[in-house]
């Protein structure tokens, strides 16, 4: 058996065990997806209930602030009833209506930070039930990718055993070529093997089957001759199908 033939046959094992591989990389995909968008409204979450508490705080002493000035307004007005001079009456009357205008400011701001808060109120609602939606999204994509994991798991079991037994089969500097190839064009389609394609059988016109460029028909007969014959324009690993090379071969006679 050739160099190239036994190359041929790793491949296509690694074309399998990449097919089964891609069914549950996609859906490891999208449910990472799921658990990345569920980070992202907790992170927003987060961030708006913490809103929230520093301006429940600030509400609270705006609270207790406008509370000790109606208890010190509520004090005046007693101390006004007992004034004995319209002087003194008045003097007091000044600093209730002083208080009152320190109070009416302080109950403005509290209105409006109690306006936010209860927006933000809503907004982690809406948030919280983002996030329980995208929770049974996620837990739909992880049983869909558990399902698929057990799907292949046999049969990938199986590839991968006669992927450890073609390895050995497989002279280490050819090995070494593939290896490379696979590392850099994996998951390009005919990125590490390629067959050539006729162009014209009678002129004996073939080309790359990854590139379609032009390739010299010496480069053809090597490959018949049991010699790895890499694509001289995109370096891929080219092989004859068989029924080509029993063509070629009959030509030959």
């Amino acid at each position: 058996m050739s160099v190239t033939t036994k190359l041929l046959r790793l491949y296509r094992v690694d074309q399998q065990i990449t097919g089964l591989q891609s069914r549950l990389k996609a859906a490891q995909r999208f449910l990472d997806e799921q658990e990345r968008q569920i980070g992202g409204l907790e992170t927003k979450r987060n961030a708006i209930d913490a809103q929230v508490r520093q301006l429940s705080a600030t509400a609270g002493n705006l609270e207790n602030d406008a509370n000790s000035i109606q208890v010190r307004i509520d004090t005046l007005r007693e101390l006004m009833n007992n004034a004995k001079t319209n002087k003194e009456y008045q003097a007091l009357l000044v600093e209730v209506n002083t208080l009152k205008a320190d109070k009416g400011k302080i109950d403005e701001q509290a209105i409006g930070y109690l306006e936010q808060i209860e927006k933000l109120q809503a907004e982690l609602a809406e948030l919280n039930t983002q996030k329980s939606e995208r929770e049974k999204v996620k837990g739909v994509a992880a049983t869909d990718r558990d399902q698929r994991a057990d799907e292949i798991r046999d049969r990938l079991e199986e590839l991968k055993k006669q992927r450890e037994h073609l390895v050995k089969e497989v002279p280490a500097d050819a090995l070494a070529i593939y290896k490379d190839r696979t590392v850099r064009f994996g998951d390009d389609e005919d990125g590490v093997m390629a067959a050539i394609h006729t162009h014209d059988f009678r002129r004996h016109e073939f080309v790359c089957g990854s590139c379609m460029m032009g390739i010299p028909f010496e480069s053809v007969l090597a490959i018949l001759k049991e010699k790895l014959t890499p694509c001289t324009s995109c370096g891929v690993i080219m092989f004859v199908e068989e029924d080509l090379a029993e063509k070629l071969t009959a030509k030959s006679k």
